[in-house]
């Protein structure tokens, strides 16, 4: 208790003695400052613009020594409260570490216009529709439940914005209404590649042929506005060898955003039906009635 006492006593008269000094020094550089004000004032020789600068050049010179005094004498006091500042801060951004990176991510969003609602996103393993975009955290409606699937799963999934730090936005339907849609179908070599490219695109043709006018006639708009360079929006098929027994081909389509999963379905079973019609045919011989 004795010693509490002690240390009490020993700050009190340290900041006793602060106070005094201050006020000793405050004291002298008013003094200075009337004294050379006086002799200034009183000084016939000199103009009255040379009286105003010397005046105001003394001013200054006195304000800056009496904060510099002042820094001298409270220089420990100073250096505590700002090691206490520091502190604080560095705990108060490490508690909130995470709320100021997703509040960055959506000052980044915000610049880039890197998506709005309705756009179709991908997000690292996050892929759906956006419904909402708060301060924070952005909510989609779920398309999956995999890659190539292009239907809502019924879930609504949000992720803070902290991701778009680190994560690279894919925008579907950057394109506006009409997006290129590309499809993979692995097929044996039992089915001649030739035959299979063939019956794919003949059959995308069929399927598309109602949407490419209105798709070339929106590319070209696009192309027109944003100095793009545009895909070709008539069917393409590529082939790509898998293995010694299986290759893929590759359907490329310009058709709505909306209808992709409609499309896709309608040239899959289109092109199933015609490459292989005898399982085609034992299907629906197997069908119940």
């Amino acid at each position: 208790m004795s010693e509490l006492i002690d240390f009490w006593t020993h700050l009190r008269a340290s900041y006793i003695a602060d106070i005094v000094r201050s006020g000793v020094m405050i004291t002298v550089l008013v003094v200075l400052r009337i004294s050379i004000g006086r002799a200034i004032a009183s000084n016939t020789h000199w103009s009255l613009d040379d009286r105003r600068r010397w005046s105001i050049t003394v001013r200054n010179v006195l304000f800056v020594c009496g904060v510099a005094g002042i820094a001298l004498i409270w220089a420990s006091e100073l250096q505590t409260i700002a090691v206490s500042m520091l502190a604080f801060a560095a705990a108060v951004i490490i508690a909130t570490k995470e709320l100021i990176m997703c509040l960055t991510g959506g000052l980044l969003r915000s610049a880039s216009d890197s998506y709005s609602l309705g756009d179709h996103i991908e997000v690292g393993h996050i892929r759906g529709r956006v419904v909402d975009i708060g301060l924070f955290t952005t909510t989609v409606m779920e398309i999956g439940p995999t890659h190539d699937s292009h239907q809502m799963t019924g879930r609504a999934l949000s992720f803070p914005h902290s991701l778009l730090l680190n994560q690279p936005v894919v925008l579907e339907n950057y394109m506006g209404e009409y997006v290129v849609h590309t499809l993979g179908l692995p097929l044996p070599y039992t089915l001649p590649p030739q035959q299979g490219e063939a019956l794919l695109l003949g059959a995308a043709n069929d399927v598309c042929a109602p949407h490419i006018q209105a798709a070339q006639q929106h590319m070209a708009r696009i192309e027109a506005r944003h100095h793009l360079d545009t895909p070709s929006v008539a069917p393409r098929v590529s082939i790509h060898p898998l293995s010694d027994v299986s290759y893929q081909l590759t359907l490329r389509i310009a058709i709505l955003a909306k209808d992709r999963q409609r499309v896709e379905q309608a040239i899959l079973k289109r092109f199933m039906f015609e490459a292989f019609p005898a399982e085609a045919s034992l299907n629906k011989s197997a069908a119940p009635v």
